[in-house]
């Protein structure tokens, strides 16, 4: 199972760096594309990040992600703390705190989210509420930043898509995924009611899989290999979710669910304790297609 830590030891090199803006097409994988939202097209490559636009209006917007490098990863869209200016975050991420993997001016940024675990050449969709300012699209690798204007005035998109389910992340667990879920082309409402940033790692797991085995992989050290009768990296299929998010932000990511067991994580790490969130108890074990949900205790 893979714990996306890099990411954050990533962000101290790529928000110090530039990016182009490309124009790329890509398919839309769910309806989100027929609800009128302005999009931004993100074409991840090996190299960079590639818009199709520079600007986007304030309001709700289409991010579609389409993953042509050669890793599975995700894009979110990263912005400076309120008073503050990109170039005031850049000087924070030059100047990083040392310690336990996520750098400290990261809980201070506004961070919209976007898509996360987008498969090599796979799309994925997600529509993220953006205010007007400077933007970065960052992700998980060593790619630098592609930087993007977000237009003040009157939003042009107010109102949310459709959510099957509504997933609350607090610190630290998840509500919402108690009842049923079902399965098939789906909306989420993913919100950050917690103090901390927060992702949501999906992905689909035999069925008869327990919270002691994913808590035996969860509380592994970072690259150990489990040992012959746990849970192996081959048993988690990643489904999506969000890339990151920060406290007060909703995003609506589009998810495709076959019927059977999941999980949802988090890993991003607590200051307090210097440990994944996962390890502190936002783990929960959920059905699609019926049968109730299992939070860590």
């Amino acid at each position: 199972m893979r714990k996306p830590l890099a990411l954050f030891a990533a962000l101290l090199l790529i928000l110090t760096g530039s990016a182009a803006a490309l124009a790329q097409q890509a398919t839309p994988v769910s309806t989100l594309a027929s609800l009128g939202y302005p999009e931004l097209r993100v074409t991840m490559t090996d190299q960079a990040y590639e818009l199709s636009t520079q600007q986007v209006p304030a309001g709700l917007v289409l991010m579609t992600v389409v993953n042509n490098s050669k890793d599975a990863t995700g894009a979110a869209l990263l912005g400076p703390p309120p008073g503050s200016t990109m170039q005031d975050l850049m000087n924070m991420a030059a100047t990083p705190e040392p310690g336990n993997g996520f750098p400290a001016f990261l809980y201070k940024a506004v961070i919209a989210g976007g898509p996360g675990d987008v498969a090599p050449g796979g799309t994925a969709q997600a529509v993220v509420n953006l205010t007007a300012g400077d933007w970065a699209v960052f992700g998980e690798g060593n790619q630098p930043p592609s930087m993007l204007t977000v237009a003040g005035g009157t939003p042009t998109a107010q109102t949310e898509p459709t959510a099957s389910a509504t997933v609350t992340e607090l610190d630290f667990s998840f509500l919402g995924l108690e009842g049923a879920i079902p399965a098939g082309p789906q909306v989420w409402k993913v919100v950050n009611n917690g103090k901390q940033p927060h992702m949501l790692v999906l992905g689909k797991v035999p069925d008869a899989t327990t919270m002691d085995q994913i808590m035996q992989v969860v509380n592994l050290p970072e690259n150990a290999t489990p040992a012959p009768g746990m849970l192996q990296n081959s048993d988690f299929q990643p489904v999506g979710g969000v890339l990151l998010q920060s406290t007060g932000t909703t995003v609506w990511p589009a998810l495709d669910l076959a019927p059977g067991r999941y999980v949802a994580l988090c890993f991003v790490t607590d200051p307090a304790t210097g440990k994944p969130h996962a390890m502190e108890g936002m783990v929960t074990l959920f059905n699609v297609g019926g049968g109730a949900a299992t939070p860590a205790a």
